[in-house]
């Protein structure tokens, strides 16, 4: 499964950058690059697109295979709302969420922060290890899901050496998650291998 799921990465990836619609991999797999192997049902992105974007991407993802289906109302209204639209691999039910770009400094601070990386002998943008955490943390707070907490660990753990410890603290503070930042520094990762 995992190599259907870096195939289509692929797919997806290199109709972004073909069509220049800016984005960045976050959520799971940005887990999996900086922290830990672990299982996923979707990929998530972050895309920047403004109303006059929408025709554009539109026609990006009408040129995928008939494998790919989308709505294209709901990309219109993602865009109008800054919400979130999906696209969907029928054969595999393998889901691509797109998170819009909101207007918020964090949401503006990780995007501008995202990095270059090779990864499946393609070149991608993925979420920094920095802003992972935070945004991992983030879903946390909001949604008290486990998982998310123990993704933030698996990063922070493993990438302790190359952190940002600064922009850590500061955004730690801002964002009002500084209880579970201590909480996750504090997690036996031994139980989750």
């Amino acid at each position: 499964m995992e190599s259907d799921q870096a195939e289509l990465l692929k797919v997806i990836t290199s109709l972004l950058h073909k069509y220049k619609i800016p984005y960045m991999i976050t959520g799971a797999w940005s887990v999996i690059y900086y922290g830990r192997p672990r299982a996923s049902h979707d990929i998530d992105f972050v895309v920047d697109l403004k109303p006059e974007d929408v025709e554009k991407v539109l026609q990006a993802f009408q040129t995928l295979s008939p494998d790919f289906s989308f709505d294209k109302d709901a990309i219109k209204e993602a865009v109008n709302k800054k919400s979130i639209f999906q696209v969907l691999h029928l054969p595999t039910m393998f889901k691509f969420d797109c998170w819009l770009l909101k207007n918020d400094l964090f949401d503006k601070s990780r995007f501008s922060r995202k990095r270059r990386i090779k990864l499946l002998k393609q070149f991608m943008y993925i979420a920094s290890m920095e802003d992972t955490i935070l945004q991992k943390l983030r879903w946390y707070k909001e949604t008290k899901i486990e998982k998310h907490l123990v993704d933030a660990a698996f990063v922070y753990q493993i990438q302790k050496k190359n952190l940002d410890k600064n922009y850590l603290e500061i955004w730690v503070k801002k964002l009002g998650v500084k209880n579970h930042y201590q909480e996750m520094k504090k997690i036996d990762l031994e139980k989750y291998l």
